[in-house]
């Protein structure tokens, strides 16, 4: 009996009819969602809208005019405010964006999916993430996880596209993870993670190591092109070098002092009163002191931030509760997470039968270090560390749709083979 799904092989991604009606449908629910729920911002889209407004209208970066800011990444509010300054201060060419993003992760994840796995998985990635209940409320909300998202994997399907020089493309992929790393700097390492899990995955020995390097160190370069601009902006502001963002300290603290329960916390009202940069580095040394006081309790919170970050999926529904209530009702709001959360653990069940195929197919060290696998790794090593929430997990929705594809296509080989065994006729 065969238990192995079957496809034709990794290839560059055709566009078939299948794959258009997936675009179709992400189209199609994303519109209608969008039509429904207005876009009343809530949490974190208060901030990006506060800091998009006060941009365009009086050209700082900041909650108001006078306190420029530097504790935010400034890659989203960029974005938004771009958009307020061309049309004005309203929601709809956010929304239109949001859904551009929506159909551009789609578009490069089964890209992604084809050059390593397959047409067959790249159509089915494209279904997880067209009917993803959460991606599909996300355009109606000011929220950085949509660019992130496109960027990072467009960043990956540049490093590895064969239609140009090993040149262009680690150029192109690093000024593309330098706009991520102005949305989360956490982007900034992904050349690292792209080229050794590439180099380890490949095994090709030293001539596939040196160009894993070489691309690696012109990626960073194109990196630093982008990002120069805001450090020297932050270094005019403050006296010395803050990257992107000053918050990396206070992220720490959140997920490691004492009463943390991994999520977010608010910071101490005794340091108020610093600049936003010594604040940091202040929470961030009491962080590091309370890890190395009790490592093993830093164990514990890391496993129970793990959890945190993979067990709930509602921040869809969460983030747009004003808009819902508005469009449905205050009833829907406990119904719909209650949909979200059931199809993140249909998503997380698909995902593990993704990665035995996986492991069956391409062996241990080939599914560990793909990077597709790697970079999920390693968003999940930052949130066991720093502050943790249910939200980060979708910094890689992309890779984790193409894992759940991997799980359908080998359910779907189970079916077929069950079949078989069912109507073969027994001997006499």
């Amino acid at each position: 009996m065969n238990n192995r799904p079957t496809d034709a092989g990794p290839a560059e991604l055709q566009w078939t009819m299948s794959l258009w009606l997936v675009t179709f449908l992400a189209l199609s629910l994303r519109l209608i969602w969008a039509w429904w729920v207005p876009v009343i911002p809530n949490s974190d889209g208060e901030a990006y809208d506060a800091f998009a407004r006060t941009l365009v209208q009086h050209g700082t970066f900041g909650w108001e005019p006078d306190h420029p800011t530097s504790f935010w990444p400034p890659g989203t509010t960029f974005l938004h405010a771009s958009l307020f300054a061309l049309f004005g201060i309203r929601y709809e060419p956010i929304v239109a964006m949001n859904i551009a993003l929506s159909l551009g992760i789609v578009w490069v994840t089964a890209r992604l999916a084809a050059r390593f796995w397959g047409q067959n998985v790249a159509v089915l990635s494209a279904l997880v993430l067209a009917a993803w209940p959460t991606l599909v409320m996300y355009p109606t909300i000011l929220a950085s996880e949509l660019p992130f998202l496109f960027l990072t994997l467009l960043a990956l399907d540049l490093w590895t596209a064969p239609w140009a020089g090993r040149t262009a493309r680690a150029l192109l992929a690093g000024l593309v993870l330098g706009f991520a790393a102005l949305v989360r700097p956490q982007a900034l390492l992904l050349p690292l993670v792209y080229g050794g899990g590439l180099a380890l995955m490949n095994r090709g020995g030293r001539g596939v190591l040196l160009e894993q390097i070489r691309s690696v160190v012109l990626a960073g370069l194109a990196m630093a092109v982008v990002v120069a601009p805001w450090t020297w902006r932050n270094y005019q502001l403050y006296g010395e070098t803050v990257l992107i963002s000053s918050n990396g300290g206070i992220t720490l603290w959140m997920g490691n002092t004492p009463g943390t329960d991994g999520r977010y916390m608010v910071t101490p009202k005794k340091y108020s009163h610093l600049p936003e940069n010594e604040r940091a580095q202040v929470l961030g040394q009491e962080a590091k002191a309370y890890i190395l006081q009790d490592p093993t309790a830093f164990a514990e919170r890391a496993v129970k931030k793990l959890l945190i970050l993979y067990t709930n999926e509602s921040v869809g529904v969460g983030w747009n509760s004003p808009g819902v209530r508005e469009a449905f009702g205050e009833a829907w709001e406990p119904r719909l997470k209650r949909l979200t959360q059931a199809t993140w653990g249909l998503i997380c069940l698909l995902v593990v039968v993704g990665l035995w195929s996986s492991l069956r197919r391409a062996g241990f060290v080939s599914t560990l270090f793909s990077p597709i696998t790697l970079s999920i790794l390693y968003f999940t090593a930052i949130h066991m560390v720093v502050v943790s929430q249910e939200r980060y997990h979708l910094a890689f929705a992309g890779q984790w749709a193409i894992l759940a594809a991997l799980g359908l296509l080998q359910l779907a080989a189970w079916r077929q083979g069950w079949a078989a065994t069912a109507t073969r006729p027994s001997p006499q």
